[in-house]
């Protein structure tokens, strides 16, 4: 099967079988990343205590794990360290999103934890954020990024080799690795980052197809791609006088509804051939 046909094959399959997936995440955007789990077959459960959390893993038996630092606090990363410690002990894959990852050095240090603690299956994340994970100066403000991209395959590639996981770096084109296979996704909206929470949102929609698939270069891809089309579509249901409200609005209609037809059809995917660089 080529991408298109193995990102279609996971969207049948999640509504299918209706992964459970476990989040412990930012309160702004709960809401949007519950409720899009749902859209796309997913059953969601939230904690954010470490007794719970862990219990949550091993007695519940979610198939994905979801971590987002947005709201960071201490008992949250202590939750997410037991819950991720119970994860990697089942083969549970944990989704890692870490907002703002080099903004603080509590942050920092939060993800260091996870990173070397955890067996962690995909970071999602600004340049910005990924750079920060691998310990690279970046040029963050707040949880938006002003990295340069044209050299964006080097650093996603070098994260994704060093903790062997998939990285799903979100941007003006999306890039998604393994460490070996590299891929550019074309689609998206500039108005996308207007919204706030689309990119969490996209760690809740790989969390669901990585609940159904041990490849999660393509849970990434799906849950990128679905994003990027959706906003795509979102713009031309947007009318003259309509602020980014209504395109939110315009953005979480699409999502609840979009069809395998408009994925095929709008689905643009590049494979890359990467020459190695040192980061």
């Amino acid at each position: 099967m080529n991408h298109i046909d193995k990102i279609i094959s996971l969207m049948d399959k999640a509504k299918k079988e209706n992964p459970l997936v476990d989040f412990l995440i930012n309160y702004v955007t709960a809401n949007e990343l519950t409720s899009i789990t749902s859209y796309f077959g997913g059953t969601p459960v939230m904690t954010d205590d470490p007794i719970d959390a862990a219990e949550v893993v091993e007695f519940a038996k979610v198939d994905a794990l979801v971590f987002n630092i947005g709201t960071v606090t201490n008992k949250q990363v202590n939750a997410m360290i037991e819950a991720g410690k119970k994860a990697t002990e089942l083969g549970v894959p944990i989704i890692l999103d870490p907002v703002a990852a080099g903004a603080t050095p509590f942050r920092s240090q939060s993800i260091r934890r996870m990173l070397e603690e955890l067996k962690i299956s995909v970071i999602k994340g600004n340049l910005a954020e990924i750079k920060a994970c691998l310990g690279v100066q970046t040029t963050s403000k707040g949880v938006d990024s002003n990295e340069d991209e044209s050299e964006a395959e080097k650093y996603v590639v070098a994260l994704a080799k060093k903790y062997g996981c998939v990285v799903a770096m979100t941007g003006i084109e999306d890039v998604i690795s393994d460490g070996e296979r590299v891929a550019r996704i074309k689609n998206g909206s500039p108005n996308l980052p207007k919204v706030i929470g689309t990119g969490c949102t996209i760690g809740a929609l790989v969390g669901t197809f990585s609940g159904v698939t041990d490849d999660y270069f393509y849970s990434a891809m799906t849950g990128v791609i679905i994003m990027g089309i959706a906003g795509e579509i979102a713009d031309t249901m947007r009318n003259e006088g309509e602020g980014y409200y209504t395109y939110k609005h315009h953005l979480l209609d699409t999502l609840s509804i979009l069809t395998n037809e408009q994925v095929r059809e709008r689905a643009d995917i590049i494979d890359v051939t990467y020459d190695e660089m040192a980061v």
